[in-house]
């Protein structure tokens, strides 16, 4: 598991302790808690495309990882590239 910091002013900081106390978490658990619920509704928004950015950034990241590409001469050659 990974480790995010970031720098906050002191009274930031201090409000962000009480609400995670409130709440019987540690300040961690609830930064963690509130990236993880702000990050699921940005993921679930709707694109110009009809899809979800979570969808979107799932294609992106197939084709960036897709090891075929084209143009391809021919269907011919197409095929060959795919049953690689």
């Amino acid at each position: 598991m990974g480790t995010i910091s970031f720098k906050a002013e002191d009274e930031f900081k201090q409000k962000l302790g009480l609400l995670a106390e409130k709440k019987g978490i540690n300040t961690s658990a609830y930064i963690k808690m509130l990236l993880t619920k702000g990050i699921g509704n940005d993921l679930s928004e709707i694109t110009e495309n009809g899809l979800t950015v979570a969808e979107e950034l799932d294609i992106l990241e197939s084709e960036k990882n897709d090891k075929i590409s084209g143009p391809f001469k021919n269907s011919k050659t197409l095929v060959t590239a795919l049953k690689k």
